[in-house]
């Protein structure tokens, strides 16, 4: 599957506007299907340790997928294992159809908590809409996707 092709389909089930999907990936990998990064200091795990045995992979192996951003919208290892991703390695999530999937279902799920895109896109980055003075505390991130989103409009008219 395209990532155009993974774009429209999830934009569509999901109900996510599609510029926004791509502003994302744009910002998240450069749109580098295969950008993973890990975080060390990344603490919000999801039952690591079941799950590593259920796989039947070792624990540090779970453990260091779940701190680590994979694909096109670097969705973090354990937020994709929380949204439901069951493959037995989470770098699957570079594949753009899993990839595309779990980014935008997490993001509808922050704009269905939050009520606002600008919301959502602030606590995809930082996990909450954290504000100071009216202001995001990631505002430069939340500038850099509304401004990528705004280019893909120019692009597409």
């Amino acid at each position: 599957m395209t990532i155009q092709e993974a774009v429209e389909k999830w934009s569509d089930y999901y109900d996510v506007p599609e510029d926004l999907i791509y502003a994302m990936i744009e910002v998240e990998s450069s749109n580098q299907t295969y950008a993973m990064r890990y975080e060390r200091h990344y603490k919000w795990l999801y039952h690591e340790k079941s799950i590593a045995s259920k796989k039947g992979v070792p624990y540090y192996t779970e453990l260091v997928q779940q701190k680590t951003s994979w694909g096109l919208m670097q969705v973090m290892g354990a937020v994709a294992r929380e949204q439901g991703f069951d493959g037995r390695y989470i770098a699957e999530l570079c594949n753009p159809e899993l990839g595309v999937k779990y980014g935008v279902k997490y993001l509808r799920k922050l704009y269905d908590r939050y009520g606002s895109w600008q919301d959502a896109i602030s606590a995809y980055n930082q996990g909450s809409p954290r504000k100071n003075n009216e202001k995001y505390q990631n505002q430069g991130y939340v500038d850099k996707v509304l401004n990528a989103r705004s280019d893909v409009n120019e692009r597409s008219e």
